[in-house]
């Protein structure tokens, strides 16, 4: 994939997570009739966060493979070669996913300093996992 359409991929996802995110503020309540959480708006507002989050971090990582491609998991000896957005997309995702996922454990009461730090180290294997497997 070019860091033009995964450039732009990033920012109809910012946009589309900032403008679902306003909706989600401004027009659903988060609790029902019977002061229960409301399913539906918290996984909206979940999947806003998501789309927020996920396109700034594609962004972000798209900026810094361009000066610093070994953050992509380029060898040395592939600099020569043209690089790839595809890294800065799953990293993206990959930081979306644990900010939703840190997320919805403080809503439900059981984020704490440990659940913290393992929530990050498992984000952080799971990419160096990544990175060493790629052909």
């Amino acid at each position: 994939m070019s860091y033009t359409r995964a450039r732009v991929l990033s920012i109809l996802g910012l946009l589309a997570g900032g403008a679902l995110l306003v909706y989600v503020l401004r027009n659903l309540s988060p609790y029902n009739e019977g002061d229960t959480l409301n399913p539906a708006a918290l996984l909206a507002f979940l999947l806003g966060v998501f789309l927020v989050i996920g396109s700034s971090g594609a962004l972000a990582a798209l900026a810094l493979h361009r000066r610093w491609p070994a953050l992509a998991g380029h060898k040395p000896r592939q600099r020569r070669q043209p690089l790839s957005a595809a890294p800065a997309l799953r990293q993206g995702i990959l930081i979306g996913l644990t900010a939703v996922t840190l997320i919805a454990l403080a809503v439900m009461q059981v984020l704490d300093v440990a659940v913290l730090i393992v929530t990050l180290l498992v984000a952080g294997l799971i990419e160096a996992y990544v990175q060493s497997r790629q052909a």
